[in-house]
């Protein structure tokens, strides 16, 4: 790992570098709690930098554990900004992390940040137990959106979702509190891509997934939802063939993780996750399709 002190130098000598490239820097400014309806809360800032590409090209990891730190005791309590600043070939990410009073924390808390098993998201699990961001669109080279989601276990997850495969690297730090994660581009394709709506990301299944018959499909993700019900209803030939709900790990603050298994039978289904809308009863969500043999 890198020390603080180095981290540091590089920022300097690319801030004392501006009039070399097209970097962009973009920083999340803090937002308020929304009304169940909105599915965007947070604003971008943005300013150009022109940054050195990725240091010491060593301790990339394109596929599971990138890194893990347990911290026993920490004054971390909140996800705080996140900020990214970005060049060909090389884009850096930063979390900064918060007291409960809102001031900049010393101490990091645990942080786990692995790809999830399509390798099209890379998630950052913290032991934060609040957010001032909800999600971003990053539009990127390598990042097009994140999503800042609860967790049904505790915590809050961080999911980058890529618009192309990359590799990873990350450190925190401390005094104050900090993880920075490094993404270069990667080889490995994509096993499968989540689907999101405005109040719905699934995560699995992937759309145009193949799945066996008599055994129930696991579905799993985050949403938005109103009282945080999240409604999942298959379809063939838009008849309805079976329906089920789950209950999201948060609505009002952030994305909350959620997790159901559906009974399927045989044939061509799409699959809806989302809500009900109150004012109208239509369907508000992601619909996949699915082949079930």
């Amino acid at each position: 790992m890198r020390s603080l002190a180095r981290l540091t130098l590089v920022l300097v000598v690319a801030c004392a570098t501006t009039d070399g490239g097209a970097a962009t820097t973009t920083t999340i400014a803090p937002v308020t709690t929304g009304t169940p309806a909105s599915t965007t809360s947070s604003v971008p800032i943005g300013t150009t930098r022109v940054l050195a590409g990725c240091p010491e090209d060593t301790g990339f990891v394109d596929a599971g554990r990138v890194m893990r730190v347990d911290q026993p005791t920490s004054d971390t309590n909140t996800l705080g900004l996140i900020s990214w600043q970005a060049e060909e070939g090389c884009e850096r990410f930063t979390v900064r992390f918060e007291t409960t009073e809102g001031a900049p924390a010393t101490t990091p808390p645990t942080v786990v940040v692995d790809f999830i098993e399509s390798r099209q998201v890379l998630r950052v699990w913290t032991a934060a137990d609040s957010t001032v961001v909800t999600d971003q669109l990053v539009e990127t080279s390598l990042v097009d959106r994140m999503f800042v989601v609860r967790g049904l276990a505790g915590g809050m997850f961080i999911d980058l979702h890529l618009n192309s495969p990359a590799q990873a690297r990350a450190e925190v730090s401390n005094s104050p509190a900090r993880l920075m994660l490094e993404l270069e581009g990667g080889v490995q394709p994509f096993d499968s891509t989540a689907a999101y709506a405005g109040n719905a990301v699934v995560t699995t299944p992937a759309d145009g997934t193949q799945a066996p018959s008599g055994i129930p499909l696991e579905v799993t993700g985050y949403a938005r939802v109103f009282e945080a019900n999240v409604l999942i209803v298959a379809t063939i030939d838009d008849q309805m063939v079976a329906e089920t709900t789950a209950t999201a790990a948060d609505w009002t603050e952030a994305w909350g993780e959620f997790t159901a298994s559906i009974q399927l039978p045989p044939g061509g289904v799409s699959l809806f996750v989302g809500e009900q809308s109150p004012a109208d009863g239509a369907l508000v969500g992601v619909t996949i399709d699915l082949t079930v043999r």
